[in-house]
């Protein structure tokens, strides 16, 4: 029994220090995430020319938490800015890997993003520019009749003094 209670807690302690290991390996904040991201990347740009298969195997698991799993944990954070550096880390990830046309990569690398804004930009045609347009004609109006009574305003004012 002694020993049974032993194994246990050897190992709920090993399970324990598995966790406490890949919690810290997690990016707890954006910030973080990017960081460590970027590190990835220079580190592979710093030692791809000495890597075997066993290595690239690695690398590209790790790159698919920071491309996939992780970039997911923080999507609705990023800036514009964080969203290019994100990408150009993707691109320069793929183009030590796989030593691809740059202009290629690129493309494929956008084109979801292209997709996306082109369904938005539909989307607010369809829904939302008519409104915002007669708002915009309406504070036109109201803007050229503010002018149009202060340009009175002012001929009247000189008319008098002369």
């Amino acid at each position: 029994m002694a020993q049974k209670t032993k194994l246990v807690t050897k190992l709920l302690i090993i399970f324990g220090l598995v966790v406490f290991v890949v919690s810290c390996l997690t990016p707890a904040t954006k910030e973080s995430y990017l960081g460590k991201f970027e590190n990835f990347v220079e580190r592979v740009e710093q030692n791809h020319k000495s890597y075997n298969k066993k290595d690239w195997l690695w690398a590209d698991s790790q790159f698919e938490k920071y491309s996939k799993i992780w970039y997911s944990k923080f999507k609705g954070e990023y800036t514009i800015k964080d969203q290019l550096k994100i990408k150009s880390l993707i691109l320069e990830y793929n183009s030590l890997k796989d030593d691809k046309d740059f202009g290629e990569a690129l493309r494929e690398l956008f084109n979801d993003d292209v997709k996306d804004i082109h369904e938005k930009i539909e989307e607010y045609i369809e829904k939302e520019m008519d409104e915002d347009l007669e708002k915009l004609f309406e504070g036109a109006e109201e803007i050229g009749d503010s002018a149009v009574k202060v340009l009175e305003d002012i001929i009247d004012k000189i008319e008098r003094k002369l």
